[in-house]
């Protein structure tokens, strides 16, 4: 029997073909944690979101683990296919593999590597998308910003307002998103998808973003994630995050 999300007009592109470079080439979507690899727990919280339905992109010799996983996760309309040597054309793959899909329908893309995003935050976006178009999660800058040069010499101090930092899902209307990535000009690689969505001339809304919506970067970031789930889980009397 298969599961049917809540959103059945919101597709999910999970970005997972990275090369984990900073993670000294092993691989960020196969890491466990509490007997779950980083992607089982990704595909997990949209399930809970009730967004069952997209487009996981890959490295290719990964397609077969991760059929697996859909398959056992009931997500039949979860589809894998390859990606690219940069990430925005790990993008462009999964809106390609969306060409079917409504124009006016939500599309939420997603790092993989943020695999404890809260439901309430994928919920939070796609309330937004739905209202707006486009939409992103932003945290507060806390900490002073300062402008460093090449010399390592501070050069001043840059006012933390209106700076913030995005994270994902970031959500678009499918038709918007795909024309925003067909104006791309390449070689200049964007940061997010935001930037593509922004220059296009798309207004972008900002909702609150979650600190717990970190991405698994480095081998450091290891045992603070294990830290955060030992607590949570603690926390919520062993019924797990």
């Amino acid at each position: 029997m298969e599961v049917e999300g809540i959103f059945t007009k919101t597709h999910a592109i999970i970005v997972a073909a990275g090369t984990s470079q900073r993670m000294g080439g092993r691989n960020k979507i196969w890491i466990q944690f509490d007997g779950r690899s980083v992607l089982e727990w990704t595909l997990r919280r949209f399930i809970e979101a009730g967004v069952t339905r997209g487009v996981v992109v890959a490295q290719p010799p990964d397609h077969p683990q991760i059929q697996r996983i859909c398959t056992a996760l009931k997500l039949g309309h979860m589809r894998v296919v390859g990606g690219g040597p940069e990430r925005y054309l790990s993008v462009m793959a999964g809106l390609e593999a969306l060409a079917d899909a409504d124009p006016d329908d939500v599309v939420l893309i997603h790092d993989a590597a943020r695999f404890l995003v809260p439901m309430l935050l994928i919920r939070r976006v796609i309330a937004a998308t739905e209202e707006h178009g486009a939409a992103l999660p932003v945290i507060e800058v806390v900490d002073t910003v300062k402008a460093v040069g090449p010399d390592g010499l501070v050069k001043r101090t840059v006012p933390r307002r209106p700076l913030g930092l995005a994270q994902t899902p970031q959500g678009f209307r499918v038709g918007l998103i795909q024309k925003a990535y067909a104006r791309w000009e390449a070689p200049t690689v964007p940061t997010d998808d935001a930037e593509v969505a922004e220059r296009s001339g798309i207004t972008v809304r900002a909702v609150p973003g979650d600190r717990l919506n970190q991405k698994l970067t480095q081998p450091e970031d290891v045992g603070w994630f294990e830290a955060v789930l030992k607590g949570l889980v603690d926390h919520a009397d062993g019924t797990g995050v």
